[in-house]
């Protein structure tokens, strides 16, 4: 397993139809080798009002541009991708701690108030208010995209579909809770809705898996899989050929065959991000597997701060990668170089997909406490928000330009553009 035989990209790689612009040419290439750090700046807007706190904002690079949102502050921001530097905030009623995603030229955001909003993406920082709608309960994953649909999940453990052109609802569904769920809290949290043929696959606050007819929201079939004191599921299902991958927050990760939910293999270990596929010779860009599948391997953060990489097919330890943060770990992001992950009480990693050894971390110097959310990844760029409230960016660097020229990035390796929040 080596080059990028491994990759199958996950869907938090956002270039997503971006032009070719400047910045965008820029950074165009592979993220294959160990980075270097050239900026970090504090998120726009006052520090978080409290001595600790968590940034859920997954950020997105499209074109020349990152967008943000931030804990603290209301909207979602904007900012250049070469500095960091705020542009502008498109407003909204609330904290944007979800990321949002780009199809063709419409930009979709969802807020902790419930709001789905689109905008229609123009020149520059143009943009459009198509529609906005709100569920009634916060949203705290991305929304999806499939078939003129917008499909949301919300933290109430509701799912709704709406219509992309017109922003009017088209179905609704309220899973019902199993009264058997322990009286624990339920964690803050929902995945994001994963489509699956004719099929919405949803995760819900009681450890079910739910699979609801695409066109009207029907219950199709439905598989309990979260257990422990947080049976919850947080991390979005993976689909791997005719497969469920999906893990309940305290435990376990089960590959589950869909046609029939019987579970053909689990693993005691649970945690909040998605697992990512890789492998095989039919891997494709959104995630799944093609072919055989016959060398497909399964990435998974745990929540006890371990990155595990599994057999696809058989549920197989193949090996383990200790954060030694005993953290919960983000989703993992595929990059050529290897798998970029994050921790809660951590850093940002990138570890070899083949060997589980790590050949990167980001070191700081200082508090940054911690990474809840997987970085962006376009071209040799690779942006994180640390739960201190700042953003950092990594590039791979070119090879060395001639001698009087400067690409850009080389000048900008290591330096700071601006305060960061301790």
């Amino acid at each position: 397993m080596s080059g990028t035989d491994w990759l199958a990209t996950a869907g938090l790689v956002a270039t997503l139809g971006a032009p070719q612009t400047p910045d965008s040419q820029r950074y165009a290439g592979d993220f294959d080798k160990p980075p270097a750090e050239t900026w970090m700046v504090a998120l726009p807007g006052p520090p978080f009002p409290a001595a600790i706190h968590t940034e859920l904002g997954a950020p997105l690079i499209h074109g020349d541009y990152i967008f943000v949102g931030q804990a603290g502050t209301d909207g979602l921001h904007v900012l250049a991708r070469d500095s960091g530097a705020p542009l502008r905030t498109i407003g909204s009623g609330a904290p944007v701690q979800a990321p949002p995603i780009v199809v063709d030229n419409l930009l979709v955001s969802t807020d902790l108030s419930g709001t789905t909003t689109v905008w229609e993406l123009g020149e520059g920082l143009h943009v459009k208010k198509r529609w906005e709608r709100s569920s009634g309960a916060p949203v705290l994953s991305a929304a999806a995209i499939s078939k003129g649909l917008v499909l949301v999940a919300g933290v109430d453990n509701v799912v709704t579909a709406v219509d992309l052109q017109s922003g009017e609802l088209v179905w609704r569904h309220a899973q019902r809770l199993d009264p058997g769920r322990s009286a624990e809290l339920e964690l803050y949290g929902a995945p994001t809705p994963v489509v699956h043929g004719d099929l919405i696959i949803a995760g819900f606050a009681d450890g079910t898996v739910t699979a609801l007819a695409h066109d009207t929201g029907d219950i199709v079939w439905q598989r309990r899989v979260g257990e422990g004191q947080y049976p919850d599921i947080l991390g979005a299902p993976l689909i791997v050929g005719d497969d469920i991958v999906v893990a309940g927050y305290s435990e376990p990760l089960v590959g589950m065959h869909a046609p029939s939910r019987n579970v053909r293999w689990r693993l005691d270990v649970g945690g909040a991000g998605a697992p990512l596929a890789g492998g095989g010779d039919g891997a494709r860009p959104n995630g799944s597997l093609g072919g055989d599948g016959a060398n497909a391997f399964i990435y998974h953060g745990g929540e006890d701060g371990i990155l595990r990489c599994v057999d696809a097919r058989t549920g197989a330890l193949v090996w383990e990668w200790d954060s030694e943060t005993a953290s919960a770990l983000t989703e993992p992001v595929a990059t050529d170089a290897g798998v970029l992950i994050g921790a809660a009480a951590g850093s940002v990693y990138l570890v070899d997909a083949a060997t589980g050894q790590r050949s990167w971390s980001w070191e700081p110097g200082f508090h940054v406490s911690g990474v809840t959310v997987p970085p962006a990844v376009g071209g040799r760029q690779a942006v994180a928000v640390t739960n201190a409230g700042n953003i950092v960016s990594f590039v791979v660097p070119k090879e060395a330009p001639p001698w009087g020229q400067d690409d850009g990035v080389f000048s900008r390796l290591g330096q700071r553009t601006g305060p960061a929040r301790d």
